[in-house]
């Protein structure tokens, strides 16, 4: 009898950057995403000849690229990592079912997992971006984003100054837009990452809820995450969409409402990023909007969010309704923003609770570390590749989390990022599933991964090797434990964003020449 288990939620990787998205929620606005599962055998034997494919989901608006993967050995306890194409376009936003099948001969085993899906949205009236799940919509407006002194003494961000087509930069669409446009174009080995808005600054959210709730508390969006890993969607999708508006039309400074931010940011010498060009920028973009959620996420605290901490203390009598909750937050970067570190940030932030019977506020000074670190790693790969003998380029991991304890398996989603010499992009995944092509031991911390050169990809190739963390929430949590875990987090360390100006550098984990 089979056995195999998924043991956390599927989750979501965009095209454009290759990264998880925050939390692994997939997004309906992007269209096409990945989704993608760490299968293990839960059995006492190893199965041999399986395969595994997606046998249906209960949205029609999401519709799968059908694949059928082989599973030559299945080692009892291994974690392999598995992925398909869907397009969400069509979703609806909240909570849907995905069956998946391993199949050994006539023999069939069904898995039904949840992932979780948001509609993010920009209306131009207000200027507001919005999210939308079945448990209410929340409403973005932003009065700030911290920005570099000079973008445009990067040697980017002038094409609002040469395109007649819009001198002004202005948008004529919804800069959302660009993301879908950006992955129906695939990758342009003409692009150049320049970014005028980098982390958010000072914004205004408010949430509709659906329906009104009695009581104290509402509910988290999906039974499980804080409303703040909404923000860190935002946040995440704006950077990338900006990001290519810029680079297609000069249009990529995200729409920003009046406030104590007034649009800028009150650190006067914020570096600049200004990568090659190509696959750099992509990886850059990526990184970038990484870090964007990241700081997002450390602002309000992975452990309780501010909405819930505004429930805790804006108590209601009986039979009142809340209708909506309003949350204005400034953050302060007193510390460079660098993934993987544990940096600090401050949160100056004020909750308004709107009710039939009243309003109630409560406002909080806080300061956060990010969590979402680790306290070192260490990448190992050939540093010259042979085309004509047909070498492999295989990459090594190895992970440590703050507390130095090795992550394995299923516990991190691992891919090396490749730029190469004429603005190439790539990516693969690095698994730790002892297949012996490249990994030779399972579940001994070594994440590997491999890929092979062409001879017309001979050059330099500059390589990124990302690890994010996954949601591992399991369903007999309840919702407020699991809301406590966030996955899609970048822990290795590749940029950080400091305040003295000059450049934000990129640091790569090293150079391959391929000949």
């Amino acid at each position: 009898m089979l056995d195999f288990n998924i043991p956390n939620r599927p989750f979501a990787s965009e095209p454009i950057t290759g990264l998880m998205l925050p939390d692994g929620i997939f997004e309906s606005t992007i269209g096409k995403q990945n989704i993608n599962i760490h299968l293990i055998n839960s059995g006492p034997a190893t199965i041999a000849g399986a395969k595994v494919y997606v046998e249906s989901v209960d949205d029609p608006g999401i519709v799968v690229t059908a694949a059928t993967y082989p599973l030559p050995f299945a080692a009892p306890g291994i974690s392999h990592l598995f992925r398909w194409t869907a397009n969400f376009s069509g979703a609806t936003p909240g909570v849907h079912l995905v069956s998946f099948i391993v199949e050994v001969g006539s023999e069939r085993h069904r898995i039904i997992k949840k992932i979780f899906v948001t509609r993010v949205s920009f209306n131009a009236a207000t200027g507001a971006f919005s999210a939308d799940t079945p448990e209410g919509r929340i409403s973005i407006s932003f009065h700030g984003f911290v920005r570099p002194k000079h973008p445009a003494g990067c040697g980017c961000c002038k094409k609002r100054d040469q395109n007649p087509d819009n001198p002004t930069g202005q948008h004529r669409r919804s800069v959302l837009d660009y993301v879908r446009d950006g992955i129906a174009a695939g990758k342009n080995r003409d692009f150049t990452l320049c970014s005028r808005d980098y982390l958010p600054l000072d914004f205004s959210v408010e949430i509709t809820e659906t329906p009104a709730f009695l009581g104290q508390y509402g509910d988290l969006p999906f039974q499980d995450p804080w409303w703040k890993i909404l923000l860190c969607i935002i946040a995440f999708l704006l950077v990338v969409a900006a990001a290519i508006a810029e680079a297609v039309d000069g249009s990529g400074e995200i729409s920003t409402t009046g406030g104590p931010g007034g649009g800028g940011s009150p650190v006067p010498d914020c570096c600049g990023l200004a990568p090659s060009g190509g696959g750099t920028s992509y990886i850059a973009a990526g990184l970038l909007a990484a870090a964007a959620a990241v700081a997002t996420a450390a602002g309000l605290s992975d452990l309780r969010d501010p909405i819930r901490k505004g429930q805790d203390h804006t108590p209601v009598a009986t039979g009142l309704l809340t209708l909506a909750e309003k949350l204005h937050v400034q953050l302060a970067y007193a510390e460079p923003v660098a993934l993987g570190r544990p940096f600090k940030v401050g949160a100056k932030w004020e909750y308004q609770r709107i009710t039939t019977g009243g309003n109630f506020s409560y406002e909080a000074t806080e300061s956060h570390a990010n969590i979402h670190t680790l306290s070192r790693y260490e990448i190992t790969a050939p540093d010259v590749i042979r085309t004509y003998k047909r070498e492999r380029f295989v990459v090594k991991g190895k992970f440590w989390d703050a507390d130095k304890r090795l992550f394995t398996g299923s516990q991190l989603f691992v891919q090396c990022f490749l730029s190469g010499p004429l603005g190439q992009w790539r990516n693969f995944v690095l698994q730790d599933n002892g297949d012996y092509n490249p990994d030779w031991k399972a579940n001994d911390g070594t994440y590997t991964g491999q890929t092979y050169f062409s001879y017309d990809e001979r050059g330099l190739w500059t390589y990124f090797v990302i690890a994010q963390d996954v949601n591992d929430a399991q369903p007999n949590m309840t919702p407020e434990s699991a809301a406590q875990i966030i996955g899609g987090l970048v822990r290795t360390h590749h940029l950080s964003i400091s305040f003295e100006g000059g450049e934000c550098a990129l640091v790569p984990d090293g150079h391959v020449s391929v000949v």
